[in-house]
């Protein structure tokens, strides 16, 4: 659930400047109550990334869920409108529909600083969206983003920005954000948001995590003891899909 500040709302060219409460606020044009809060009470851990060969047959989840496929823990949610995650042996797809927000995911859990990313995306959203590395942090929370691609809105905004990092052929900005009372995976918390967003927009190729978190660290930006390193694809009053092939070293 990406946002903007607390404080000042932010303000996209084009866009309506108010807040959200859940989801990835992008555009914030209304007030929701979700958010991609992960599991409030169930916890699956995972220690690698994708296996060399998965016979896994796809599944499809259309309601919030959360489990393992081939490797791998995915994660569905959304609020309110339409729409499907299906796991696959190389990755996942996911399809939205007149939806307010909605996250996909699928990824490793806790996972750590040194995870490698790699990805290839058919991504069509068609509105707000993003595509990039997720997850959490507890201790302290934080919700994270490494943003690779995005739909009509750049998050977040434009508002928190602290600095730039050089990472694998691209310049991401980074921001620092906050959240308050909001949905988290701890339930309804207040909680800093870190994000590097690429300059330019691209649909496949490699994230090295820890270019990111160093970057951060040395901007102040202190991440906690990790949750999770998915692959996301997250839309906000939209509707689009994406196919998605990922696996994580």
């Amino acid at each position: 659930m990406t946002t903007g500040s607390t404080t000042t709302t932010s303000t996209a060219t084009g866009e309506p400047a108010t807040t959200t409460t859940g989801g990835s606020e992008g555009p914030a044009t209304s007030t929701t109550t979700g958010g991609s809060e992960g599991p409030a009470t169930t916890t699956t851990t995972t220690t690698g990334g994708s296996p060399a060969a998965c016979t896994e047959a796809d599944k499809e989840v259309c309601s919030d869920d959360i489990g393992m496929h081939c490797g791998l823990t995915y994660e569905y949610w959304k609020d309110r409108g339409e729409g499907c995650l299906v796991n696959k042996a190389d990755g996942f797809s996911v399809e939205w529909r007149n939806i307010n927000n909605l996250l996909g995911r699928k990824g490793v859990r806790p996972g750590g600083k040194d995870h490698v990313v790699t990805y290839e995306a058919d991504y069509r959203p068609n509105g707000n969206s993003y595509l990039g590395v997720y997850g959490w942090t507890t201790s302290p929370l934080i919700e994270y983003y490494i943003i690779d691609s995005w739909g009509n809105w750049r998050p977040p905004g434009g508002e928190g920005f602290v600095g730039t990092v050089e990472s694998d052929g691209g310049t991401y900005d980074i921001y620092k954000t906050q959240r308050v009372n909001q949905p988290s995976i701890e339930g309804t918390a207040t909680f800093y948001q870190f994000w590097s967003v690429r300059k330019e927009k691209r649909t496949s190729g490699t994230i090295t995590v820890a270019n990111h978190f160093n970057a951060w660290e040395r901007q102040g930006l202190t991440l906690g003891n990790f949750y999770e390193v998915s692959l996301v694809v997250e839309g906000y009053q939209s509707s689009g899909s994406a196919d998605v092939k990922v696996s994580i070293e």
